[in-house]
């Protein structure tokens, strides 16, 4: 019987540029989500520990970033680690792997460098199979050769891909690899969520990287009692923050608080990151809008960080209508209404017919609300 942790894409060294300045705090959290992952491992009483692919953003990580990796790896010690090179740490000369600041690791830190096997023990045998570039059509697990007649060993796969369940794959893995090689597990990389097919397993990125990753966050603890015996996987919650998309549908006063109450059903929000995307289409109501502005100022206060997207693509209804008094405001909104229409404005507006669409809209949404005039 062996049991182990499998983790994959701690991606050490993400700029994490879309979280403005939040960035380096993103950063600093994936270190303790990585101290964290060390204290589960000697809970658990794992006898190993996988890193299947991307420890590290890429090759350009600085060295402080480097050793303190290191460092956390190292406080695994007497547990053997098992690092594979992925797609954004691959295997080349000159990269991550030979700098100085790696050299530090210490020797129960395993790096897996070739297509080969590495027994662990006498019953468990690992089929490594490290990348040595960024992309590739090609099926990083082909080598693995079938199980012998009379091999009673636990054969774990340990490979950075695509399962080819999605188009276009870089890395393509085949879904049914643990089948036709003899594989009693194939610990996977690549994809940034929990994910499990069969035999065949991804365990997702530890700390969240973007608002559109579906059950990031995790480590898998698995058992496998024996040759030919099924997995049982142990999925462990481990990130320290959570990044939540959010698209309310906004009408009336009731609708906003009804949204106020979703945010408060998150709890502090001191370690939550927010993506907010209103949809305003049905609002008729300027009080409405001010409503949400003041729930939006709120948010902002207490969240960690708030990607809030104000809707520029709303209907404005006031066509037709006079609900701009005539003067200069009324020919500012003609122009802009013109340029939105595909034509060039008449008048000094003409210079402005080239904007961006989405900017001209802005605009004029923002003109009709000073005025009064936003509608739907």
């Amino acid at each position: 019987m062996v049991r182990f942790l499998h983790t994959a894409d701690w991606q050490i060294g993400m700029k994490a540029a879309h979280t403005g300045e939040k960035a380096k705090t993103v950063r600093q959290k994936r270190f303790e989500t990585a101290n964290h992952i060390v204290e589960l491992a000697e809970e658990k009483d794992v006898d190993f520990v996988i890193l299947a692919g991307d420890t590290f953003e890429d090759h350009n990580v600085d060295d402080v970033a480097v050793k303190r990796t290191v460092d956390t790896l190292n406080r695994l010690d007497p547990i053997p680690v098992y690092i594979l090179p992925g797609n954004h740490d691959p295997m080349v000369p000159g990269g991550i792997w030979d700098r100085t600041s790696w050299k530090w690791i210490e020797s129960h830190v395993a790096l897996l460098r070739e297509q080969q096997e590495y027994c662990h023990g006498g019953d468990v045998v690992l089929y490594a199979c490290p990348l040595a570039q960024k992309q590739s059509n090609r099926d990083p697990t082909a080598w693995i050769p079938d199980r012998a007649d009379g091999d009673d060993r636990i054969r774990i796969g340990i490979a950075h891909g695509s399962l080819e369940f999605w188009p276009d794959l870089n890395f393509p893995i085949p879904v049914d690899r643990p089948e036709q090689s003899g594989l009693d597990y194939l610990a996977l990389g690549d994809w940034h969520g929990y994910l499990v097919s069969g035999r065949s397993a991804y365990p997702g990125t530890m700390e969240p990287t973007s608002f559109s990753e579906k059950d990031p966050g995790n480590v898998l603890i698995v058992e496998i009692d024996e040759a030919h015996a099924d997995p049982r996987i142990d999925v462990c919650s481990v990130n320290l923050l959570d990044w939540i998309n959010l698209e309310p549908e906004i009408s009336t006063t009731d609708d906003v608080e009804a949204f106020n109450r979703t945010i408060q059903d998150l709890g502090p929000l001191a370690s939550v990151l927010l993506r907010i995307s209103p949809d305003l289409s049905g609002c008729a109501d300027d009080g409405v809008l001010k409503h949400l502005e003041t729930l939006r100022d709120e948010i902002r206060e207490d969240a960690l960080f708030l990607d809030w997207t104000d809707p520029v693509d709303q209907p404005i209804a006031s066509e037709g209508a006079d609900q701009i008094p005539d003067g200069i405001l009324y020919e500012i909104d003609e122009a802009l209404a013109t340029i939105l229409d595909g034509r060039i404005p008449k008048g000094s507006g003409h210079q402005f017919a080239d904007r961006d669409p989405e900017v001209v809209r802005a605009a004029r949404l923002l003109l009709h609300r000073i005025t009064g005039g936003w509608s739907t």
